[in-house]
Formats: structure tokens, C-alpha cells, sequence
């Protein structure tokens, strides 16, 4: 310790440390300031991540409830025979006032393969799941067929995503469901365009 004071007391006649306590100073400011930015760069990058994963986690439970309460509706019931529910005109209308918040719950979702995914699924139960002519060509025989596969798929598809994992694959029958509902609504457009 005796040096350090020794070293202080001395004064120097050299121009080194004239110059060399500014360099320091100025370095150890840089590294400093460095430091904190990229310290407040990763807070900033947790914390929303973080809000992000809880957005999705929110958009899930929403998704799910929803899903569930439709399961009901076909479980209980012989959907797309029949009037509708609660004075709706149209099987559809009712299950879209049953699953639009779970529509726009996915638009939380970061990952555009997943909200495909479930845009399809939603759509099958919507749409799909007591169109007779999408039964009678999957082969799936009635709406609860089809609307299982997408309810399966659909909570697949959620339990993955808040595992972390990657999508699993479509069972058979989604992807037939899937794939005769995309081209009846694409016969549905070119009929309304006139080709």
C-alpha cells in the first residue's frame, strides 16, 4: 500500500500521464455505456418477448374455450340439419357468433404457419363440418367426423406452440377436409368472378 502513496505524492515530468488519464477515462466511459445499452437492449428484448408469450398464452385460452364450447354444440347436437339455434337463419352464423372471438384471438400469434393452421380448423367447424357435399367427398360421413378432426388439430397445433415445439403434422382426414373445402371455396370464387 506504501507504493500506491508513494506513487501519488510523486510528481511526474513526463507527458504520459497527461494523456493517459483522459484515455483511460474516455475508455472506460465507452466500455461503460456499452455495457448499460446493451444491458437495456436485452431488457427491452425479454420484456417483450415476455409480453409476446403472454399475448399468445392469452390468445390460447381464448381459442380453447371457444373450441370447447363448439365441441359442445356438435356433441349435443346434429349440426347443419334442421333451423339454426337461438333465432339464427343459418347453421354458420350461429357457429361464427360461437368462434369469432377465437378468430380474432389468433391474429396474437406470431407464427403465420400456426395461424393458417387455425384459420382452417375455425373454418371447418364453421363452414365445413355440415356442408353435405364436403362430407360426402372426404368420406367422413358426418359433421362430428369432420368437426373432431378440426377440433384435434386445432388443439394439437395450440399444445405445441406453448410447448415450444413445431407444429405436428395434419392428420389424414384434416388434410382431405381441408384440401376439398379449399377448392369448393375456390369453385365458389371463380362461379362469382364468372370464369
Amino acid at each position: 500500500m506504501e507504493w500506491i502513496t508513494a506513487a501519488a505524492q510523486q510528481t511526474s515530468t513526463s507527458s504520459t500521464s497527461v494523456w493517459l488519464a483522459p484515455l483511460l477515462g474516455g475508455v472506460g466511459a465507452v466500455l461503460g455505456g456499452s455495457l448499460t445499452s446493451m444491458v437495456a437492449w436485452r431488457v427491452l428484448s425479454d420484456t417483450k418477448q415476455a409480453r409476446q408469450r403472454a399475448e399468445e398464452k392469452e390468445a390460447a385460452a381464448t381459442i380453447t374455450a371457444a373450441l370447447l364450447d363448439v365441441r359442445q354444440i356438435y356433441r349435443n347436437t346434429d349440426v347443419g340439419s334442421g333451423p339454426a339455434p337461438d333465432d339464427f337463419e343459418h347453421w354458420p352464423d350461429y357457429l361464427l357468433s360461437k368462434l369469432g372471438t377465437a378468430e380474432v384471438a389468433l391474429m396474437a400469434f406470431r407464427s403465420e404457419a400456426l395461424r393458417t393452421r387455425l384459420t382452417a380448423s375455425l373454418d371447418l367447424l364453421i363452414w365445413g363440418a355440415h356442408d353435405s357435399r364436403l362430407l360426402y367427398e372426404t368420406r367422413l360421413g358426418s359433421p362430428r367426423a369432420v368437426a373432431y378432426a378440426a377440433h384435434q388439430d386445432a388443439r394439437a397445433c395450440l399444445g405445441a406452440t406453448l410447448r415450444g415445439e413445431k407444429l405436428p403434422d395434419a392428420t389424414k382426414e384434416w388434410k382431405e377436409a381441408d384440401g376439398h373445402m379449399q377448392m369448393m371455396a375456390e369453385e365458389e370464387r371463380r362461379a362469382h368472378d364468372g370464369e
